[in-house]
């Protein structure tokens, strides 16, 4: 039986935009648990990124964090973080910090991956009431993603690529077709392979890999 989920993320990845620093975002996390919940962030290239907060709790139904994040480099494909959530006793909230969250039974932690993507550039205004008094810290944990995970990925942007490139190829098609050439069955069979090839083309990549 699956656990449920502890907390709620929004948006579901970090959606990086320029900044006079390089490159901000920010994501929301809302427990949905009345006890405490806790949670670390990872990732895999700890030299490149600033985090706030790395790690912190959430003691009731309701609380919120806003978590940003920075950086100076250009984000690419391979960028990503892994949030670590577990639920927490009154005393394990208090104070949590990364040497307190060490001390945790690894089996009661759950994991998920949260992707990066590029937005659209921010604007001064946006950036200047954004910033926080709080110093930014480095993600100390490097995460690495696992063979089945990198392997989902690249073939889910695979699968955009192709499906991008039959598309560009019809659409220069369709200057040199005339509807008056083809029949109503031709037309009727030419929609329902379209049809096909969009439904059973994940639905491959699922079964053989």
């Amino acid at each position: 039986m699956a656990s449920l989920p502890l907390i709620r993320i929004s948006p579901s990845e970090f959606q990086f935009a320029e900044c006079r620093t390089g490159y901000t975002s920010r994501l929301r996390l809302t427990s949905l648990q009345a006890q405490a919940v806790g949670f670390k962030f990872k990732t895999n290239a700890p030299h490149k990124f600033l985090v706030k907060p790395v790690v912190c709790s959430l003691t009731k139904k309701g609380m919120s964090v806003d978590v940003v994040v920075k950086s100076s480099s250009p984000i690419t494909d391979v960028d990503r973080f892994l949030i670590q959530t577990v639920a927490l006793a009154a005393d394990e909230a208090e104070d949590l910090d990364s040497a307190k969250w060490r001390t945790l039974d690894p089996s009661r932690i759950m994991e998920d991956l949260i992707y990066c993507t590029i937005g659209r550039r921010r604007s001064s205004s946006q950036s200047s009431g954004s910033q926080s008094d709080s110093p930014l810290v480095s993600v100390s944990d490097i995460y690495s993603p696992s063979p089945y995970q990198e392997q989902q990925y690249f073939a889910e942007k695979g699968d955009r690529r192709l499906a991008n490139g039959l598309a560009k190829r019809v659409y220069a098609m369709m200057p040199a077709l005339d509807i008056a050439d083809f029949s109503w069955y031709e037309l009727v069979l030419f929609a329902a392979t379209c049809f096909a090839i969009g439904f059973l083309l994940p639905l491959i990549r699922h079964v053989l890999f």
